[in-house]
């Protein structure tokens, strides 16, 4: 076996199985957050995800991927150089950011909330409001390390981070169980508080290995707004990337519950079974493969040509395929037990919506899994704008449907999983055409050269 594939199977699996246990982790912690929370509450604690997605992407979600590739392309000799300085660009930018859309979500919230059909989630806003400014600085030190293709501190980050959600945002909901509208804050306030230490946690890590290595480079200032520029350049389409998705459940939000309210009064508990039951047990192999993608980023845009990109991208979307498709079968065989194992509290009717929802989005394992890989290798082959038209495409076709099929009482609630479904898979068709298309490294924003060399130096 090559070094170059241990490096993304050793990778892969770290990261996999980091996030794996965070996901596992954090679907333990539905399980009693649901029981305290009730179909209402789960449903208010889901309705400030989709904003608060968005929000994250525009200020600072693209820093992983953006700083992966920065870091792992160019000249291996200064790569440490190149990633310090690379860090330190992007805590400062993105902390600018990250204030800004924290302080935007906490004024706005009242009328998010009202806008979303119901007003009691404006509590919810305003505690995880500072979690978005808290993120930009994980999401800076999570590219560092990955940019250095070493998973270990992303993987252990995400264990550090759905363990104090666990533990405090149970707490917290608990404590106020009497109102669901005080108890889902509650629960959101502990996922505030687990972002506070990650942050702390992958800073100390960060100082720690600085120390050990002596790292006692310098900050060049004189090239500060060059660098950012490219940053920027690099973040903003894999924040489009990344945003889109996040915005079609804010559609989702807003259509699914707006329509079910029209004919039926438990609009807000269907949607929390979508969003907060199904799609969490969906998330769970995805999760694995999520290691795949972020190791795709650094192994394809540290490949040496466009021979070596794509036998990196095959591997990559091979190991997706082999992982994802049995566990599409398993959640669709098994989904009652799945449901009844994992979510007893709800009532018989609620396990069985919940069930056939798991049923229906089951293929999602795959479809997503699939989408997150291939948008990676697109990154990584610097192929930066070209997984916004498949997301474009994929998104429009989920807001058709959810208008379409979401309005028909009889197909109700299950409308909203076939959207998902259609949208992954027209994604994942446009995605592939340019995965294997040559491209003229003439045009490219970066190019794998040396030319890192002059802008940084030797240290």
């Amino acid at each position: 076996m090559s070094v170059e594939k241990k490096k993304i199977l050793t990778g892969a699996f770290a990261l996999g199985i980091g996030t794996f246990t965070a996901k596992l982790l954090g679907a333990i912690y539905r399980v009693p957050l649901t029981r305290i929370l009730g179909g209402t509450g789960i449903g208010l604690y889901q309705m400030v995800f989709p904003i608060y997605a968005v929000l994250l992407d525009f200020a600072g979600a693209g820093a992983p991927s953006a700083l992966a590739r920065l870091i792992a392309s160019g000249d291996k000799t200064d790569r440490e150089k190149r990633a310090y300085d690379y860090l330190t660009v992007s805590i400062r930018v993105f902390t600018v950011l990250g204030v800004f859309f924290s302080l935007f979500m906490f004024a706005f919230s009242k009328r998010i909330a009202s806008w979303q059909g119901d007003e009691n989630a404006y509590k919810a806003y305003m505690l995880l409001s500072p979690s978005v400014f808290l993120v930009c600085i994980i999401s800076s030190f999570r590219g560092y390390f990955q940019g250095m293709m070493n998973m270990k501190p992303t993987a252990i980050s995400q264990i550090v981070e759905q363990t104090v959600k666990l533990i405090f945002g149970l707490m917290f909901s608990y404590m106020f169980m009497s109102d669901k509208t005080n108890a889902a804050a509650g629960a959101v306030l502990g996922i505030t508080l687990s972002e506070a230490v990650t942050a702390l946690w992958l800073y100390a890590v960060y100082l720690r290995r600085r120390k050990k290595l002596s790292l006692l480079f310098t900050f060049d200032a004189e090239n500060f707004f060059s660098r950012a520029g490219k940053l920027i350049a690099t973040a903003f389409p894999v924040t489009l990337i990344g945003v889109m998705l996040p915005l079609s459940n804010v559609a989702d939000s807003f259509i699914i519950v707006n329509v079910l309210k029209g004919y039926t009064s438990d609009a807000t508990a269907l949607f929390g079974l979508l969003s907060g039951v199904a799609m969490t047990i969906v998330g769970l192999p995805v999760a694995v493969c999520y290691g795949i993608a972020t190791v795709a980023v650094p192994a394809v845009s540290g490949a040496g040509g466009e021979r070596e990109k794509n036998a990196n991208a095959v591997k990559t979307i091979l190991l997706t395929l082999a992982f994802s498709v049995p566990c599409a079968v398993i959640l669709f065989f098994f989904a009652p037990e799945i449901i009844g194992f994992l979510f007893r509290s709800l009532d018989d009717a609620e396990k069985s919506v919940a069930a056939n929802l798991l049923k229906i989005l089951s293929p999602a394992v795959v479809f997503l899994s699939l989408l997150q890989t291939e948008n990676a290798v697109l990154i990584g082959k610097n192929r930066l704008y070209a997984p916004v038209l498949g997301m474009f495409a994929g998104i429009l076709t989920k807001v058709a449907l959810d208008l379409i099929l979401v309005r028909n009482p009889i197909i109700n609630i299950y409308g909203g999983a076939v959207a998902v479904i259609a949208c992954y898979f027209v994604a994942d068709l446009i995605n592939l055409l340019p995965i294997f298309l040559k491209k003229r490294e003439s045009g490219a924003v970066y190019e794998s050269k040396p030319v890192e060399n002059r802008q940084f130096g030797g240290s």
